[in-house]
């Protein structure tokens, strides 16, 4: 699991992240004339393996007409690429597809990594190691996208094991999941135009070379009959301006790394790797339908009787959060 190193990003005067900008070209690859609408990171160090998890889950800002489509995007060079996949957003199912990986003749830290996407919702993951050190570990994960993107929330999930944990910039908060442990801190980034890229540095202290999770404890949580409950989140801190509502419910949603939608994501025949899932909102006319069916309006899971909220992402099943 790895990560690279760029350039360090800035907070604004407004508490979000300020993504900082590269001289990189436009891409002529498939797909970048297209705007990602919303995009999802999970930055997972030392989870499950001594390489760096990320995960990423987007929707394309394109109309349904516009697929198939193939698209492609940017992953770090030697990465160990688990999937490319499509969603049914109508059960939060993965499908991995085929892809074609190519070094990008542009800049030698990535790959272009091309699929064909047979809606709007993506999703894909790898492992890469960009970690440095011992014991006083050290990587800066960096985002860069051929495609403009309206709307990033980006989150850095720290080790059970890591003391001095710090990153810069300071995350716009940070909630504890009191189920495992484990602390996750988010930072909302907002929009990038195509090419800019966004860089987190990731810094801590952990002298076990183990991962937070063996690969038998990912097995056994598999076996539990359905996802737990969330567990509270508490929010342990923030820089800057407040989080607006709809990005507090998504924290709570992306703190179920390795609870709810991680087991449930585990589950499925698609998936390779030991991966939650952070859901995107499907189209108000999808969300409402599956909402009046018992399903929910952001991941598709099926809702329990009577819930308030998604067992799986979080997001409240009685308020439209748009």
């Amino acid at each position: 699991m790895g990560f690279l190193c760029l350039c360090v990003c800035s907070l604004s005067a407004n508490g979000r992240t300020a993504a900082a900008q590269t001289p990189i070209s436009p891409t002529n690859e498939p797909g970048a004339d297209l705007g990602i609408q919303r995009l999802r990171i999970q930055v997972m160090p030392e989870f499950d393996d001594p390489r760096v998890l990320v995960i990423i889950q987007g929707r394309l800002a394109a109309p349904d007409t516009a697929f198939p489509l193939p698209v492609t995007f940017r992953v770090p060079r030697g990465a160990q690429i688990n999937q490319m996949a499509v969603m049914d957003v109508s059960t939060g199912a993965t499908t991995g597809q085929p892809f074609d990986a190519q070094p990008d003749p542009d800049d030698a830290r990535w790959s272009l990594v091309t699929y064909t996407l047979d809606n709007a919702h993506f999703f894909y993951e790898y492992y890469y190691n960009p970690l440095e050190g011992e014991t006083d570990k050290q990587f800066t994960y960096a985002f860069s996208s051929p495609q403009p993107v309206e709307n990033l929330l980006l989150e850095v999930q720290q080790p059970l094991a890591a003391t001095n944990f710090t990153l810069d910039p300071s995350p716009t908060i940070a909630r504890f999941d009191e189920g495992l442990g484990f602390t996750y801190h988010q930072f909302n980034v907002g929009s990038l135009a195509a090419g800019e890229e966004s860089a987190i540095a990731v810094s801590y202290t952990k002298a076990n070379p183990e991962p937070s999770l063996s690969r038998a404890e990912v097995m056994a949580m598999q076996t539990q009959d359905e996802p737990s409950e969330i567990p509270p989140a508490v929010e342990t801190g923030h820089a800057g301006s407040p989080a607006p509502t709809w990005t507090l419910v998504l924290l709570g949603a992306v703190a179920l790394v390795s609870v709810g939608g991680f087991v449930w994501y585990r589950s499925q025949p698609s998936s390779v790797s030991t991966a939650a899932v952070a859901r995107v909102s499907a189209s108000p006319q999808a969300s409402k339908a599956r909402s009046s069916a018992g399903f929910c309006t952001e991941c598709g899971a099926t809702l329990k009787t009577n819930a308030r909220f998604c067992h799986v992402c979080g997001v409240s099943c009685k308020a439209d959060l748009e």
